[in-house]
């Protein structure tokens, strides 16, 4: 009976062993139990999905030595195809799927014909998304997106929001697919692997944007210090108007003073900071652009205090009207001091004194006017020999001295008026009446200015003649246009900024909101979001160069040391040359009909340095500043992928096909493991081409 028993356990063992799971690809398990040695393995079965492992163990009774010699379908130690197992009994699944069953056998390594085995199933594995390139889509159809991730096998389907979409198999890190997005918001996108083991990966959000991010990125190069990956998706999603109304509303940045009034270091780093990391962008690229009309210098106004004070005044105007940033600007007493419109006195035949003219005549050529007169579209005005019509004299800029006669410094705290206020820059300049010439002047267009009038009235009347005159608006909006979106805009593009100047829409002349508005929406601002032409665009300056390349790749930075690299490169901040600023906006590049300002600087020097700093960011290190390249690094192994990246973040996807052969070339010439020096190779020749260095 009891070996009855014994065999009936044995029998039925080998019935429940030979009724082995199925599906995929399997093999019959079986633990022959015999008398002597026998060897049973553990799990009988298993399901594995590929790429992952199952811990097997062997129990062998009736023999001295309980080890085994590991097999997958016969071959000691397994293979690629079929998978691999190690002494321990770990099993290792392939990578693809094989034709063959599975099994695991453990010998007895005592005797050898005494083993055991196991059947395993083996099942696709669960896909990984890493990455979607592009990392948004705009609303419409969408066409070859990439999914970047690990264990994608053929046969996998993408799904957006629970729905299959169009898929194509690359490769088991990549898949493309196709769809549609109804309306702006968030995709969910899953890969899901077929049978067998079907399984779904994680989901990954997909932003749905209003407008491409290539459209994105390239408004806001024009609009801020440079794009960053965050502002971008944020741009995308909201429009372009919607953030230039959110940037209209947004706060100034702060800006206090130095210290010391020496400190110019404090200073630049402190705007360097602002310009980085403030959220009031398009603000501080208006007082910049601004700067770089109504000019002032550090090499005359060496109190970086005081600078500091008109820096805030034109921040606080940038946005507001034209007219008080004139009238602000010119009883600003870094202005006065810079100018010398600061303690100038009236006339004194007696003496054979004149009224200084020095900024009468740099507020009409430089700041407003023009030398010559100007159409609305910004051509000049010509007489009947095609001559330029002057829009001022020397009679009339004699005749504006007058008018800016008799300020002089605030007076310092607790100190009583007088003629000649010493030194500070603490608030607007103030008026000595005894000292301003009371007599009748003749401005422009024969404009009179009526005797017997306080200094304050007389200069109201002279900037209302400034700011009304025809040529003020074509003027200014030119030069902001060079200064925002393009060195060479079409007349008819001057026009319509200028039709915004005049009128904002609700009878408002000089709005700046509207101006600035006008200049990036207008068509041929937004015409290079899909193919620039030729001429638009303009040379990076290099204080743009500095801030767009930084964000750009998303360093960050606290704004120290960055001033110094933008000197190197001839721009050194606060400190123009001239009243005529870093560069005149009339220069025309050599050899070329092409106005081209800031190629005014760019010397075969500067060429190089700006090189340096861009191998110095890439490759090694700036005080106060860090890159992370991680996100890069991650798509080094596919570099196609990886400059897609690089493209529309650096360049709003606008590379050129020679372009990307030669930064790809450069990438496959580090070795694929180094996916971190991959990144910084990109990044380094991609910032320091002249596509890059060119903003279009």
């Amino acid at each position: 009976m009891r070996n009855f028993a014994r065999w009936t356990a044995v029998l039925l063992m080998a019935a429940l062993v030979g009724c082995g799971g199925g599906g995929g690809s399997t093999s019959t398990n079986t633990n022959p139990v015999v008398a002597g040695v026998n060897v049973i393995v553990s799990p009988g079965t298993a399901s594995v999905r590929l790429g992952d492992t199952q811990q097997f163990t062997a129990t062998v009774t009736g023999a001295a030595s309980t080890a085994v010699t590991w097999a997958v379908n016969g071959v000691t130690g397994g293979n690629a195809t079929t998978g691999t197992i190690n002494a321990s009994g770990l099993y290792t699944a392939p990578a693809t799927m094989p034709a063959a069953g599975i099994s695991v056998t453990a010998t007895s390594v005592q005797d050898t014909t005494k083993s055991g085995g196991a059947a395993v199933t083996l099942q696709n594995p669960i896909p990984v998304i890493t990455a979607i390139v592009p990392a948004t889509v705009e609303v419409g159809p969408f066409n070859n997106i990439t999914i970047v991730g690990s264990k994608f096998v053929n046969g996998a389907t993408v799904a957006v929001n629970g729905t299959n979409i169009a898929t194509t198999f690359v490769s088991s890190t990549q898949l493309r697919a196709s769809g549609n997005a109804a309306a702006v918001g968030t995709l969910s996108v899953t890969v899901t692997n077929p049978n067998p083991g079907s399984a779904t990966s994680g989901s990954v959000n997909l932003p749905v944007t209003l407008i491409s991010a290539r459209a994105a990125a390239r408004f806001l190069e024009q609009a801020t210090f440079g794009p960053t990956p965050a502002l971008v998706a944020h741009v995308a999603q909201v429009g372009m108007q919607a953030y230039l109304n959110e940037q209209f509303a947004a706060p100034a940045s702060t800006l206090t003073d130095p210290a010391s009034a020496t400190d110019f270091t404090n200073l630049q780093q402190q705007w360097f900071n602002n310009a980085m990391n403030g959220n009031d962008q398009v603000r501080q690229r208006m007082a910049f652009a601004l700067e770089q009309i109504w000019v002032i210098s550090g090499i005359t106004i060496t109190n970086a205090q005081g600078y500091a004070q008109f820096l805030r005044q034109m921040q606080a105007n940038a946005l507001g009207n034209y007219s008080t940033i004139m009238r602000d600007v010119t009883l600003n007493p870094a202005m006065g001091r810079y100018l010398d419109m600061v303690n100038n006195d009236k006339p004194n035949p007696a003496a054979g004194t004149h009224a200084n003219e020095n900024y009468a005549r740099e507020l009409l050529q430089l700041f407003t006017t023009g030398t010559f007169q100007l159409n609305r579209d910004g051509t000049v005005k010509t007489d009947a020999q095609g001559a330029p019509l002057n829009t001022y004299d020397q009679a009339t800029v004699q005749e504006f001295a007058r008018v800016f006669t008799g300020w002089t410094y605030p007076p310092r705290s607790g100190a009583t008026a007088q003629a000649h206020n010493p030194e500070n820059y603490s608030g607007p300049m103030v008026a000595w009446e005894p000292l301003h010439d009371v007599g009748t002047k003749t401005l422009l267009d024969g404009f009179i200015v009526p005797p017997n009038q306080t200094a304050a009235q007389d200069l109201d009347a002279a900037m209302a003649n400034i700011f009304n005159y025809s040529s003020t608006a074509p003027f200014v909006c030119k030069n902001l246009i060079q200064h925002f979106t393009s060195s060479n805009p079409s007349p008819a593009y001057v026009q319509r900024v200028v039709a915004a100047f005049e009128n904002n829409g609700s009878g408002v002349r000089g709005d700046m909101k509207a101006v600035i508005t006008a200049i990036l929406l207008d068509p041929e601002a937004r015409r290079g979001d899909n193919t620039p032409a030729a001429s638009d665009g303009h040379l990076r300056e290099p204080v743009l160069f500095v801030t767009g390349l930084l964000r750009a790749i998303n360093a960050t930075s606290d704004g120290s040391n960055l001033a110094t690299q933008a000197q190197n490169m001839g721009q050194r901040l606060f400190f123009s040359g001239s009243v005529f600023n870093y560069f005149p906006p009339t220069w025309i590049i050599p050899g070329t009909a092409l106005l081209g300002p800031e190629f005014n600087i760019q010397t075969t020097t500067n060429a190089v340095t700006r090189i340096n700093f861009v191998n110095t960011i890439a490759f090694g290190t700036l005080a106060g500043t860090t890159i992370d390249v991680s996100r890069y690094a991650s798509l080094a192994g596919t570099p196609q992928l990886m400059l897609d990246a690089l493209d529309a973040d650096m360049m709003h996807n606008q590379m050129s096909s020679e372009m990307r052969q030669q930064v790809l070339a450069a990438v496959q010439a580090v070795g694929a493991s180094n996916t971190t020096q991959r990144a910084r190779t990109a990044i380094y020749v991609i910032g320091s081409s002249s596509q890059f260095q060119v903003s279009h």
